[in-house]
């Protein structure tokens, strides 16, 4: 068989070329197909190339399938290309939204048996894709990619619980002994390292932070190795850089800081959360600020607990255990 040996795919009245090769390599439904004798190919006319007919799929996910196979498999930015480049879909594709895409590629390659496309998926969950994917990955059965979102929306917990989607697929469990989705990533967010954390006013003693130059921080988390006291972040966003007196929170393994002062007796009304799983800090909107009605239901508990301690003041320092 020519390396360069062409097929055609046929779905309706389009076909699609691909190299007959690389179909054999990529996919697990055509290697079968053709090893087992079974010809289900047509010829145009006399000579052509040979015509394999599919039914039931949808234009744009074997087109992007077949795209990935002709590019001979995975490569960095194939899936999240812009659109109309090489590997970004068909600029045909424009009008259609990336769930739809991802619905209609999922469907094909899992058809077509394309496991190298289907392990690349691993890779490419994001917020926008991560509940899409889950739904997917439970519909065709892949536990591979279900465990791949999980695990992100372990990591991002409370964006994913702001997601419109979310109440679809975080309802509660029906079925005695069985766990939501929303309490399995809770369950998630606790399954880390046990780490013990402090806020407050350290400039000196037992607490003091090692190393540390210029003001001392007010948030420190103790190394159990080294037996000593470090910042707890060294990415504090503006907002709270010598901010004293604020009050706190851990909820769902992400610490909350709210309100405070500074040094010069300026009153501080921001709201941040800390993501030990990402080192990242977010800003937190306050309850008075317009938001979704999926949003504001969603979490609507924990902005309450928020704004009551807007309005508390701890001078002094506390400990409180975290899990990172």
């Amino acid at each position: 068989m020519s390396a360069e040996e062409m097929v055609q795919i046929r779905l309706e009245d389009r076909c699609y070329p691909v190299s007959k090769r690389k179909l054999i390599e990529q996919s697990d439904y055509f290697r079968a197909l053709y090893r087992s004798g079974m010809r289900e190919a047509l010829s145009q006319e006399a000579g052509g190339p040979e015509v394999q007919q599919l039914r039931g799929l949808s234009a744009p996910g074997l087109r992007l399938v077949l795209d990935f196979i002709n590019a001979g498999g995975a490569r960095e930015g194939w899936l999240l290309g812009p659109r109309g480049e090489k590997g970004g879909g068909a600029a045909e594709d424009e009008e259609m939204d990336e769930v739809s895409l991802l619905s209609e590629l999922v469907e094909a390659a899992s058809f077509l048996q394309v496991t190298s496309l289907l392990q690349l998926l691993l890779s490419q969950v994001r917020l926008t894709n991560c509940l899409e994917l889950y739904r997917l990955a439970q519909v065709y059965g892949l536990p591979d990619l279900q465990e791949a979102c999980l695990r992100f929306m372990v990591i991002h917990f409370h964006e994913v619980l702001c997601k419109p989607q979310f109440h679809l697929l975080g309802s509660p469990a029906q079925a005695s002994g069985d766990v939501s989705l929303k309490q399995r990533l809770r369950e998630g967010r606790m399954t880390g390292t046990p780490v013990l954390v402090a806020l407050g006013d350290f400039l000196g003693g037992p607490l003091a932070p090692h190393p540390y130059q210029g003001e001392p921080p007010s948030m420190l988390r103790y190394e159990e190795m080294t037996e000593r006291w470090f910042p707890l972040a060294n990415n504090l966003p503006p907002d709270l850089v010598n901010v004293r007196g604020y009050g706190s929170a851990i909820l769902d393994n992400y610490l909350f800081i709210v309100g405070g002062y500074r040094i010069t007796s300026q009153e501080i009304s921001a709201a941040h959360s800390y993501n030990p799983s990402t080192n990242e800090w977010l800003q937190v909107a306050s309850m008075n600020q317009k938001r979704p009605e999926h949003e504001h239901s969603a979490v609507l508990p924990l902005f309450r607990h928020l704004d009551t301690l807007r309005n508390v003041r701890r001078p002094h320092s506390q400990a409180a255990d975290g899990v990172c």
